[in-house]
């Protein structure tokens, strides 16, 4: 399958998933300010607690938000909590006991306790158990109905045998029956997570569980709400007359509900002669319809992770209109944990990733409070005596666990060992440096080709795009050539042909495709196959090699690329644009001459006037 056609069918998906969406009229300016607060003199903000609540009390105490006491301290600051309050520690229930008291507390005082949902509280009120710690059920077992549980064993018994008991408490713990009425739709918890919104805006900041997507295009902010709640309801209302028929029961996996609902009422039929109730085949359709809600999905604000985890090039031509649409110019969002348990900012600072793991038995990190005050961000972790400066997540390419610095460090000064051939004139190797071991494949070239090969590195490095791995010359096993760096697994696009494999990940390939394709343009690169597009098999990022054949002279696109020209976003285009001979020269100076450079810039100008022709002709 060729790049274009895999692009033309993610597209083609993509495209009907907005249009899902986006069907429904609108709210009105007027509802968006149910979600949005100006003037807010003071913003602090948390994410993703976890159960954690000795870790979450110490941060408000020590942030100044609660006293001594636990009672409301931060007079007319507005306070968000991020989400993923639920899940993966045992004290969630204290968690939401406190936000619940102290929601009241801050509007007494004037100011405000915000709660943005996340996923796991969504999952907890739809039945989604995977993560619940055992102490989270234990925590209910006050508010469990012994009527309620006994019903349950003696259906559990009748399906199962009598000799099944010890399997159903290993299934319901003591407290399961008490969490689920407290946290369902009609439970204390269950009604006040519902009640809380999915985004808000404060000042001019963007504040999510996870962030926004393609899907939530054109919605306002009160819309992003209303249909995320409304896809929520409509999952629990369709539930219900299948729980009734007993096609949905105690204990079915979430993520297999789907299909058991259909397996048994297709069961239920064939005993009964081949009939199906055309009342249970609607229910069950109009289940399996609710469970596949975009909203819901990986795509949705709970669970989104282009602006934490993708490309920025590629990511800043979601991000940025979606911005502007929902009335801001930053995002803060929790969910994706950061790299070095410190809160970071992406994007020129346009998004900050605040969690920082504040569950430390789990994530072995720390509690983190963003503070918004003065038009400045800053942090503050617990235990540590003050706030301080937000720092810049660096860039992190092939292996993406390890920083750019770290691996090229290792690249020229570590120690490679030969792990065996990979092609002519290419050796897969191991680098090890500082008690690491890096994945690399040492390529023989003559010297040309090794510059060239370095020059690609290089401008990609100045445009920021993290295409190609880290890449420094080097002699191994008395042969001249270049060292780069690959992630801990991967394949090339020939692996993915010859295999049919497929790919994964957060990160959307298509847009990543038409980077590599810029780049292409960009270095006159005639010699792109399906040997030197690579990709990280965990994440699926995209990586180019293979470059002995760019930097030349002539001021066309690349042959492969002529009938189909890439159409750069609109951040591409902006660096692009920023590109001249003296940038060009600084960076490759040494490797490209000044015929080659100028033709980079003519190619430049070619690309960027792509997007605007094609405008114009439509």
């Amino acid at each position: 399958m060729t790049l274009h056609l895999v692009i033309a069918r993610r597209m083609a998906c993509a495209c009907l998933a907005v249009l899902a969406i986006a069907a429904a009229q609108p709210a009105s300016a007027a509802d968006d300010a149910r979600y949005q607060w100006h003037g807010v003199e003071r913003v602090m903000a948390f994410a993703d607690v976890h159960g954690a609540y000795a870790e979450l009390t110490q941060l408000l105490r020590e942030a100044g938000i609660i006293d001594a006491q636990g009672r409301w301290s931060g007079g007319r600051t507005h306070v968000v909590s991020l989400g993923d309050l639920l899940d993966r520690g045992a004290d969630s229930r204290k968690v939401m006991d406190l936000l619940i008291r102290l929601q009241a507390e801050a509007a007494a005082a004037g100011g405000r306790l915000h709660v943005v949902i996340g996923n796991h509280e969504t999952m907890n009120v739809l039945g989604d158990l995977r993560y619940v710690d055992p102490g989270e059920y234990a925590a209910y077992q006050d508010v469990e109905s012994a009527e309620a549980r006994a019903q349950a064993l003696r259906t559990w018994l009748a399906a199962n045998g009598p000799e099944s008991a010890a399997a159903f408490e290993q299934a319901f713990p003591p407290g399961y029956f008490g969490h689920r009425a407290a946290l369902g739709p009609e439970g204390r918890y269950g009604k006040w997570l519902l009640a809380q919104p999915v985004a808000i805006v404060l000042n001019d900041t963007l504040f999510m569980h996870a962030g926004p997507s393609k899907i939530l295009q054109g919605l306002p902010l009160a819309e992003v709400n209303q249909r995320y709640r409304d896809a929520v309801d409509e999952y629990l209302r369709s539930e219900r007359p299948l729980e009734r028929a007993g096609l949905l029961q105690a204990g079915d996996a979430f993520r297999a509900r789907p299909g058991l609902v259909a397996e048994r009422l297709a069961a239920r039929a064939a005993a009964a002669g081949g009939a199906t109730p055309p009342d249970l085949a609607q229910a069950v359709q109009r289940f399996k319809d609710a469970d596949a809600a975009p909203l819901l999905g990986s795509a949705g604000p709970n669970w989104y992770r282009g602006a934490a985890l993708c490309n920025e090039v590629a990511e800043a031509d979601i991000l940025d209109p979606l911005l502007a649409q929902l009335g801001a110019t930053r995002l803060v969002v929790g969910h994706t944990p950061t790299r070095d348990q410190r809160a970071v900012t992406r994007f020129d600072g346009r998004v900050v990733k605040l969690d920082a793991g504040m569950n430390r038995a789990v994530y072995k990190g720390r509690a983190a409070a963003l503070l918004l005050e003065g038009g400045k961000a800053a942090v503050r972790y617990a235990g540590e005596p003050a706030f301080a400066a937000l720092g810049q997540e660096g860039l992190y390419v092939a292996p993406n666990a390890l920083d750019e610095a770290t691996i090229l460090a290792a690249l020229r000064d570590g120690t490679v060992t030969v792990t065996g051939p990979r092609g002519p004139d290419e050796l897969d190797v191991t680098v090890e440096h500082l008690g690491r071991r890096i994945a690399a494949v040492f390529v023989g070239k003559g010297a040309g080709a090794s510059r060239k090969e370095l020059a690609a590195y290089r401008l990609d490095r100045q445009l920021r795009l993290g295409l190609v791995p880290a890449t420094v010359t080097r002699e191994v096993q008395g042969q001249s050539g270049v060292l780069q760096a690959r992630p801990e697994k991967w394949v090339t696009q020939g692996d993915v042909e010859r295999q049919s494999l497929r790919g994964g990940g957060w990160c959307a390939l298509d847009p990543q495709f038409q980077l590599v394709y810029a780049f292409d343009s960009l270095i006159g690169n005639e010699g792109r196959t399906a040997e030197t597009l690579l990709f990280d098999t965990g994440e699926w990022y995209a990586y180019v090699t293979g470059h002995e054949r760019a930097f030349g002279t002539n001021r066309d696109l690349p042959a492969y690329l002529r009938a189909r020209p890439p159409q750069p976003g609109a951040e591409m285009r902006r660096r692009l644009a920023a590109l001249d001979e003296k940038s060009l020269a600084a960076a490759l100076g040494d490797l490209v001459d000044g015929r080659a450079r100028k033709a980079i810039l003519a190619r430049r100008d070619v690309l960027i006037a792509v997007p605007a022709a094609a405008a114009t002709a439509r």
